[in-house]
């Protein structure tokens, strides 16, 4: 049984990610924490000069303002995540805390198995992308372009952080030790797989069937590449690293896969 952080945007819930959490979740009866974050409006849209009375403005055909508008959506939002864990019998908490920082989220993350949230939005903003490099779990991005797993992409590059990622996802999600999983390494000098003798015997103990690939060239370009050839995927990464040039490449690959390789995406950390 597993502990999920689920991350929501309140007003722009995505049908994708309730879908994903909730399947998740029956596998092995894991339990579902919801938070749904409620972003305020990005008033330099509207060009208003006065944004402090903007959630005051009313609709003209509902008479309601957009504070009162937002405040509806977001419980709207809540309760379909309620029916949808209780038409599957599945244990949850709505988090009814709407002013939730990213301190809050980082601290929280330490008392979770791992963070679920929307790959193709909240992906771009800045709990998500802060949250990539700080949380205490591993993080899963649901893409909206999967609808189920079906194909698995282990990204290794003979680092300790690469296998860490592999070992937690593989004691994470043992329902899918099942699915075509595929070990993929990339090199640009024609190189060997690194420490290739231990890690197929590691693969060997947690895997039943799984394929190893070495490719040649840019790395972000061939696992992107490799990830589109692969429908309804998830991606397993390590982590950012220390170093910003580190942080901003690992960030760059993590939202080229998500992008144009149309994957989900799961990452760690040490």
């Amino acid at each position: 049984m597993r502990n999920i952080l689920v991350v929501l945007n309140g007003k722009l819930t995505p049908d994708h990610v309730v879908r994903t959490a909730v399947n998740i979740a029956i596998t092995d009866s894991s339990f579902l924490h919801a938070v749904f974050l409620n972003y305020s409006i990005d008033l330099a849209e509207y060009q208003y000069p006065f944004p402090n009375d903007l959630s005051l403005t009313r609709n003209n055909l509902t008479g309601k303002t957009i504070a009162e508008e937002d405040a509806e959506l977001l419980e709207s939002n809540m309760q379909v995540f309620r029916d949808e864990c209780e038409a599957a019998k599945v244990d949850f908490r709505v988090d009814t805390d709407k002013e939730i920082t990213l301190t809050s989220l980082v601290e929280m993350s330490a008392f979770f198995d791992f963070i679920l949230a929307d790959a193709n939005e909240n992906l771009k903003q800045y709990h998500i992308a802060d949250l990539l490099v700080q949380a205490h779990c591993p993080i899963y991005l649901a893409s909206k372009h999967v609808d189920k797993i079906r194909n698995v992409v282990l990204t290794y590059d003979g680092s300790f952080s690469s296998m860490y990622a592999i070992k937690m996802y593989t004691y994470l999600f043992p329902q899918w030790r099942s699915v075509p999983t595929l070990l993929v390494y990339v090199s640009d000098k024609n190189e060997k797989l690194p420490n290739e003798s231990n890690i197929k015997k590691w693969l060997s103990k947690h895997y039943l069937g799984y394929q190893i690939r070495v490719l040649q060239g840019d790395v972000g370009e061939e696992l992107v590449k490799y990830t589109m050839s692969l429908p309804d995927s998830l991606a397993v990464m390590g982590s950012f690293g220390r170093s910003k040039i580190s942080r901003l490449f690992q960030k760059s690959l993590a939202n080229s896969i998500i992008e144009n390789g149309k994957s989900s995406l799961f990452i760690t950390h040490q």
